[in-house]
């Protein structure tokens, strides 16, 4: 789901996206002039890998999200966010679907142990 960023106003939007088992579900609504903000929820279960078996297994996820993103580049030197807490977009669209493959990607990334 692509929103052109231009038409997201204060007033949220709600979204619900699902991949690999997960919801990504919440709303997203313009914070201050080219910034914009997504409140959200994941939840549901995802297949990992335990990095001491090998073996994969599934894990019940349900995290809150609070994310900042930028239309065009984000200037850090006059804004009270850090780099790091602001996803800069760069052609006028906020991706959601990308945001939500990023995310899992993270979860993905982290280290997994099955509990035994």
């Amino acid at each position: 789901m692509r929103i052109q960023a231009r038409k997201i106003s204060s007033a949220p939007k709600a979204f619900e996206l699902h991949s690999q088992g997960l919801c990504f579900r919440g709303e997203i609504f313009a914070k201050d002039r080219g910034l914009f903000c997504i409140n959200a929820n994941l939840a549901g279960e995802i297949a990992l890998i335990c990095d001491r078996s090998g073996e994969e297994f599934l894990q019940s996820i349900d995290e809150k999200l609070v994310l900042y993103i930028a239309d065009g580049l984000w200037d850090t030197q006059s804004q009270r966010f850090e780099a790091f807490d602001v996803i800069e977009c760069f052609d006028g669209f906020i991706d959601l679907d990308s945001i939500l493959q990023s995310e899992i990607e993270s979860i993905k990334l982290d280290y997994h142990s099955k509990g035994d």
